[in-house]
C-alpha cells in the first residue's frame, strides 16, 4: 500500500529559507547541530514557534532574560505566523543581532512583528536574550497589486487581503 502522507522534513522550511526543513531548521530542533550564526537561531527559533517545539525555544532562550516563562506557554500556538523577513543581522565574536518582521494573521488582518533581536553566544551555543519592538502596523498599506508580504507569490488581493 502507497503512504499517501507527506513527509514533514521534506516540505520547505517554515522559517522561508528556501531550503527543506531537514537540511534546515530539522538540524538545530533535533540537536543535531547547534547554529554557527545568531540568524539561524533566530530562524530556527521562527520555525520553533510554527511547530510549537517549545522546549527548543526555552532552550535556545538565555536563562537570565526567560523570566517566568514555561516550556508549556512556549509549547502553545501563539499566532497563524506567514512569513519571516530578515532585514539585517551581525554574528561577533560573542553577541549578535538580528532585524526581522515576522508576518502574520490575526483576526482577518495581515500584520507584522518588528523586532531588532539580541542574542550572546554562551558556552559555544547561541541564546536569545531580548529585542527591540517596533511598532505594529496593519495590513492597510500594502496596495492591493502588491505582491503578498506572507511569501506566497501572489499578489496581495489574491492572498491574504481575501481573508
Amino acid at each position: 500500500m502507497e503512504n499517501n502522507m507527506t513527509n514533514p522534513t521534506t516540505l520547505p522550511c517554515p522559517c522561508k529559507s528556501g531550503h527543506t526543513y531537514e537540511k534546515c531548521c530539522a538540524i538545530f530542533h533535533t540537536l543535531e547541530q547547534k547554529p554557527a550564526r545568531c540568524e539561524q537561531l533566530m530562524r530556527s527559533r521562527y520555525s520553533a514557534f510554527i511547530l510549537q517545539l517549545g522546549e527548543y525555544l526555552f532552550n535556545s532562550y538565555h536563562p537570565d532574560f526567560r523570566g517566568d516563562v514555561t516550556i508549556e506557554q512556549l509549547s502553545e500556538k501563539s499566532l497563524d505566523w506567514r512569513n519571516l523577513d530578515i532585514i539585517g543581522s551581525e554574528s561577533l565574536d560573542k553577541t549578535g543581532f538580528v532585524e526581522f518582521k515576522a508576518w502574520y494573521m490575526l483576526e482577518g488582518q495581515l500584520n507584522y512583528h518588528h523586532e531588532r533581536s539580541n542574542f550572546v553566544k554562551d558556552k559555544d551555543q547561541w541564546l536569545y536574550c531580548d529585542g527591540t519592538f517596533y511598532p505594529e502596523q496593519k495590513s492597510g498599506k500594502i496596495q492591493r497589486n502588491d505582491p503578498c508580504p506572507c511569501g506566497s507569490g501572489k499578489k496581495f488581493k489574491k492572498c491574504c487581503a481575501k481573508n
